[in-house]
């Protein structure tokens, strides 16, 4: 019974921590999430490279160092005189880890693992993926603490969080 007791205690403090308030709606700067389409959200390329601004996990292989950026895809850097230049963005949404072994990058795709092929970083190619291989998913509470547009998962997967002003917002947390 204080098994009980505790376990729904503890469920309460949980829903308490964030909280759609629906009929206090506030207008201010907020949290808005920003919304792709399934397949839009699956789509893995090489890109250029971008800015890091929530750089995570680091890796090293060959001429070649990986940063991951939670949630967006892995900075690619090319060691000249080891020192590491930007050189590529491999697009990834939801990437959480990453590996290498031999050509191939693994790493997630939201709940999908899949296989990299990097012999060839200006054309990056899907190998192969194996979907729902993890329990997580896109991001239903933006990176700080405050108010947010309520997520609404008939606009798509969320893939990022941007700050915006002069926005209605009614959920918290």
């Amino acid at each position: 019974m204080k098994k009980k007791i505790l376990s729904l205690g503890l469920l309460g403090m949980s829903i308490g921590l964030f909280s759609c308030n629906r009929g206090a709606p506030i207008q201010g700067t907020v949290w808005v999430p920003k919304y792709l389409s399934k397949s839009e959200a699956r789509d893995i390329r090489s890109k250029p490279p971008q800015a890091v601004s929530s750089g995570g996990k680091i890796y090293a292989w060959q001429d070649f160092v990986f940063q991951l950026e939670s949630n967006a895809g892995i900075h690619v850097y090319k060691l000249v005189d080891q020192k590491p230049q930007p050189y590529k963005f491999i697009q990834v949404y939801g990437a959480q880890e990453l590996s290498i072994r031999g050509h191939y990058l693994y790493t997630n795709n939201f709940t999908d693992i899949v296989t990299l092929d990097i012999s060839n970083m200006d054309q990056v190619l899907v190998k192969s993926r194996v979907e729902n291989t993890f329990a997580l998913g896109s991001s239903t509470l933006p990176p700080q603490q405050g108010f947010f547009q309520c997520v609404d998962t008939t606009k798509g997967i969320v893939v990022g969080w941007e700050k915006k002003n002069n926005i209605e917002a009614t959920c918290k947390y």
